[in-house]
């Protein structure tokens, strides 16, 4: 801990001398919203051999102590002091995330930060200053899309703790936020939130499959592989009308027929998701990302998060689902520049 709170002094300073006014704003959120965080933590061997600790709280914490240990055993995830301590939010989420994009554009806006370099939204530890920085981006004409995260990641620099947030939802939740953010630590590319999202959602999906394979639940496994169905259903369908928009903003049209149009693109979203989860009744798990806004900034954000996946299971076949070879790979295609680096997903056959 003493280490955390040495580099958090240090990254202020830095901030301090180098960031302008508002920017300094925005660091002192992150870095103090962090610093609480942690402040807060426990060690998870310390609550689970205490026996007045609440049960329920002592059996998530055991599995998520055997899943964090078959992250770096099996699945060859960093084997450091992430995830072997605990804090407890009283709140669903630890952060929220803000998305923009123009009026009449799906390219989401970015931010460039220090360290990080630039990426696609603006995360914030309180929910109303979140909301508060989205109305102004609404204010300067902007679609602005605000969401809830449940789990984060330092990239390594700090060790990240366990939150209620990562384990109130399920086993298999938990487990995914596990693989999912640890897969962040490997490494991270600078400027290319979508490459580094799918990585790690692909690393999170087999490292699921191959935990519920050990456990020998094939019941589980299978009710898994049905739900990334249907994800990749859904997926694909707002991806059909991510370009649709795409095709409507090339056309240049009047401003005001634009608004009309783009009005009558999101009334179709709509209508098609209704007729397709009539024959995928599990879908309507997303009626209520369904029902936001619709706007640029929400089929931009979801696109983060998908639009690389298939190319990166691709990928870990390639090299003969071995872990090791996998991440060796996509580390050295991260390296490559960015115009470059879905091509090579795509046409890569061999994995030395």
């Amino acid at each position: 801990m003493l280490r955390d709170y040495k580099l958090t002094l240090v990254s202020i300073v830095i901030l301090v001398c180098v960031s302008g006014c508002t920017t300094i704003g925005y660091y002192h959120q992150s870095i103090s919203g962090h610093l609480s965080l942690i402040s807060k933590r426990e060690p998870i061997d310390d609550i689970v051999n205490d026996s007045s600790r609440d049960e329920k709280l002592i059996k998530q914490l055991i599995l998520a102590g055997e899943l964090r240990t078959f992250a770096s055993s099996d699945l060859k995830l960093p084997d450091n002091d992430s995830y072997r301590s605990y804090v407890q939010l009283d709140q669903p989420f630890v952060t929220w995330n803000v998305f923009a994009a123009p009026e009449f554009s799906v390219a989401l806006k970015q931010w460039c930060f220090l360290i990080i370099g630039c990426v696609q939204y603006r995360g914030y530890f309180d929910e109303q200053d979140a909301e508060r920085y989205a109305d102004k981006l609404v204010e300067q004409g902007l679609d602005v899309y605000v969401a809830g995260v449940p789990a984060y990641s330092t990239l390594g620099w700090f060790d990240d703790p366990l939150l209620s947030t990562m384990i109130d939802r399920g086993e298999i939740v938990t487990a995914s936020y596990i693989f999912h953010e640890l897969a962040h630590q490997l490494f991270y590319v600078n400027d290319d939130t979508a490459f580094n999202e799918a990585f790690a959602t692909a690393v999170e999906e087999i490292g699921v499959k191959r935990w519920l394979q050990q456990q020998q639940r094939e019941d589980d496994l299978e009710k898994y592989q049905a739900w990334l169905l249907q994800k990749s259903i859904f997926f694909n369908f707002v991806k059909q009308g991510r370009d649709e928009f795409e095709k409507l903003y090339a056309m240049n049209l009047p401003e005001e027929d634009m608004r009309i149009a783009k009005n009558k693109n999101i009334e179709n979203l709509r209508y098609g998701f209704k007729k397709l989860s009539e024959s995928h009744h599990q879908l309507s798990r997303y009626s209520i990302w369904i029902s936001g806004p619709l706007n640029n900034a929400q089929l931009g954000a979801i696109a983060l998060y998908r639009e690389l996946v298939p190319l990166f299971l691709q990928l870990f076949d390639v090299c003969e689902r071995d872990f090791e070879k996998f991440y060796k790979k996509a580390e050295e295609i991260s390296n490559l520049n960015v115009d470059k680096r879905i091509d090579a997903l795509e046409t890569t056959q061999s994995c030395p």
